[in-house]
C-alpha cells in the first residue's frame, strides 16, 4: 500500500489526462449539426417478446434537433394475439416517461453537456469505477431512464452518471451512479476525485407489477394480486378444502407467497471511492499524448486497486490507442460498473436442490484475489465508414486469471450495397478463461436490408447466458437466452 500511494504521488506530477473521447455507440443516434433546426421521423413495425408473451409492435420515433438540443421519442403500442393494446404500457405516469428516448444538450467534452434517457457508453473519469456502462442492454424490453452530465471549465469540472431515475419512484428506492470532481491547477494538468455505487442491487431484478416478487418467481408477473397459484385460486373463491385436494393430487403447487423472498424487504449496497491525476504531455494539431494514474477502494471490503502508468495516444481522431498497468488487493474488481453490469447486478441461481436464490455482483468481491496485470484498448473511426473499438484486460494472481474482453464494429451503409446498417457487439467480463458462453457474455448484432430510400428490414439478434443451476457451466437451451426480432423501419 505504501508503494501504491508513493507511486500515485509521483504520477501526480507527471501523469495522465482525462480527454475522454468516445466513438459512437452502436445504437446511439447520429449527432446533430449545430446551429440548425432539423426534424426526423422514424417508424418501426415488428414482433417483440415480454415475459415470454409475443406482441406486435407499431411505433413512431420522431427526433427534433435545434442548436445544441436534441430530443428523441419512442412512441409505440403493443398488440397481443387478439389485437388488443397492452394496457400495462399506458396505465402509469412512468409509462409516459418511457416514451422519451433521450433529451440531450451539447456533446461530451464541451463546457456543458447532459443527456437524459438512454445511455449508450458512459465512463466516469478514466474508468476505474464506471467504464462503458450502458442502460440500453435490454432495450426495448426493459427501458431505463438514465442521466449523464458533464461540466468542463477552465479551472475545474465535473461528471455525473445515474443509471435509471425511475428507480427513485418505486418502493425499492435506489440507483446505480457516480460523480467526479476535477481541478486544473495549471494548463494540461488535472487531478480528480470520484465516488460511485449502487444503493440497491436488488433493483436489477425485474418486477413488472412491483409487488416485491420478481418476474422469475412470480407466476402472475403482470398482476400484483397474485404471486403463486394458491394466491390465484384463493382470489377466485376456491375453498381451502378444494385447494388441498388439488395439492394432494399433484395438480397444484403447494408453494405459498410467504415462502418466497420479497425484495422490498432486503437491500444490497456497494460503493467505491477513487482519486486520479493526469497530464497531456503533447497536444499539437492532430496528435495528442496523455499519461494518467488512478487509485480506488471499496467501502465495504476495503479492497483497493490502482493503475500506473496509463497512456493514451490519439491520432487525428482516427485512431486512439490506450493502456495501463494495474494492481489490486483482495476483494476488489476494476471497472465494477461496466457494460454488462445490468445482467450481473442481481439474478437468480439454483442452490443445487432445485430452489432459486438471489445472488448479487457484490458477492463476487469476496472471491476476487490480489492480482497484477494490464489493460489495452484500441478505438478506430475511419471517416465514419468503419467505426469500432476493442478492449482487453488480463489480471493474474498465482495460477488464476481474471480476463475481460469487449469489442464492437459498425459499418456505414455505403460499404455494402443494399445493407442499410451492419453492427456487431461482443463482451465478456471477469472470467478465468475465455469461453464462448459465460454469464457475463453478451453477443448482439443488427443487420438492416434496404428495401427503398429510407425503408429497411432490420434483423436484431441478442444472446445472453444464465447459469441457472449454479454449476459454473452454461449448458442446454434453458441457460441460453436468445432474443431475435425482425422489424421494418422507415425514416422520413
Amino acid at each position: 500500500m505504501k508503494y501504491t500511494l508513493s507511486l500515485m504521488l509521483v504520477i501526480l506530477y507527471a501523469a495522465s489526462a482525462l480527454a475522454q473521447e468516445t466513438l459512437p455507440k452502436l445504437d446511439q443516434p447520429q449527432s446533430d449539426t449545430p446551429d440548425m433546426f432539423d426534424v426526423g421521423m422514424g417508424a418501426v413495425f415488428g414482433a417483440i417478446s415480454i415475459n415470454e408473451k409475443n406482441y406486435q409492435q407499431i411505433g413512431i420515433r420522431p427526433e427534433l434537433k435545434l442548436w445544441k438540443i436534441g430530443i428523441g421519442f419512442d412512441i409505440y403500442v403493443l398488440l397481443d394475439d387478439e389485437g388488443k393494446v397492452r394496457k400495462e404500457d399506458w396505465n402509469d405516469w412512468l409509462d409516459y416517461v418511457d416514451k422519451i428516448y433521450y433529451v440531450r444538450f451539447g456533446h461530451k467534452g464541451e463546457p456543458l453537456y447532459f443527456r437524459y434517457g438512454g445511455l449508450d457508453w458512459s465512463t466516469l473519469g478514466y474508468g476505474i469505477l464506471i467504464n462503458g456502462y450502458t442502460n440500453m442492454l435490454e432495450y426495448p424490453t426493459y427501458k431505463r431512464q438514465g442521466f449523464e452530465m458533464g461540466i468542463n471549465g477552465e479551472r475545474w469540472g465535473g461528471e455525473f452518471i445515474i443509471n435509471n431515475l425511475k428507480e427513485l419512484a418505486n418502493e425499492r428506492r435506489g440507483f446505480m451512479g457516480g460523480g467526479r470532481i476535477f481541478l486544473k491547477p495549471f494548463a494540461q494538468f488535472q487531478i480528480g476525485a470520484s465516488i460511485a455505487g449502487d444503493l440497491n442491487e436488488y433493483n436489477g431484478l425485474h418486477d413488472t407489477d412491483d409487488d416485491g416478487f420478481p418476474d422469475e418467481i412470480d407466476r402472475y408477473p403482470e398482476n400484483d394480486k397474485y404471486v403463486t397459484d394458491i394466491d390465484y385460486y384463493r382470489g377466485k373463491g376456491i375453498s381451502e378444502s378444494a385447494i388441498n385436494e388439488l395439492i394432494a393430487a399433484g395438480l397444484l403447487s403447494p408453494l405459498e407467497r410467504n415462502e418466497l423472498q420479497n425484495i422490498k424487504e432486503i437491500r444490497s449496497k456497494v460503493g467505491f471511492w477513487s482519486t486520479d491525476a493526469g497530464i497531456s504531455l503533447f497536444d499539437f494539431q492532430s496528435l495528442k499524448f496523455d499519461i494518467y494514474a488512478q487509485f480506488a477502494q471499496n467501502f465495504q471490503t476495503n479492497g483497493w486497486g490502482y493503475t500506473a502508468p496509463g497512456i493514451k495516444l490519439n491520432i487525428a481522431s482516427i485512431v486512439e490507442v490506450y493502456g495501463d498497468f494495474r494492481q489490486q488487493s483482495d476483494e476488489f474488481i476494476f471497472s465494477y460498473f461496466n457494460d454488462t453490469y445490468d445482467l450481473q447486478r442481481a439474478k437468480y441461481i439454483d442452490d443445487g436442490s432445485g430452489n432459486l436464490i438471489i445472488t448479487t455482483k457484490k458477492e463476487q468481491l469476496s472471491t476476487s484475489r490480489a492480482a497484477k496485470g494490464c489493460l489495452a484498448g484500441l478505438k478506430l473511426n475511419l471517416w465514419n465508414i468503419i467505426v469500432g473499438r476493442i478492449e482487453y484486460q488480463d489480471m493474474k494472481w498465482g495460477e488464476i486469471n481474471d480476463k475481460s474482453i469487449r469489442g464492437e464494429l459498425s459499418l456505414n451503409q455505403k460499404v455494402i450495397p443494399f445493407i442499410s446498417k451492419a453492427k456487431a457487439y461482443y463482451a465478456q467480463n471477469n472470467v478465468e478463461n475465455f469461453e464462448w458462453k459465460t454469464e457475463s457474455t453478451v453477443m448482439s448484432a443488427v443487420v438492416g436490408v434496404g428495401l427503398a430510400e429510407g425503408v429497411s428490414v432490420d434483423i436484431k439478434y441478442l444472446v445472453t447466458f444464465e447459469d441457472k443451476n449454479g454449476d459454473g457451466k452454461i449448458k442446454g437451451d434453458e441457460e441460453t437466452i436468445t432474443n431475435v426480432s425482425v422489424s421494418t423501419s422507415a425514416q422520413f
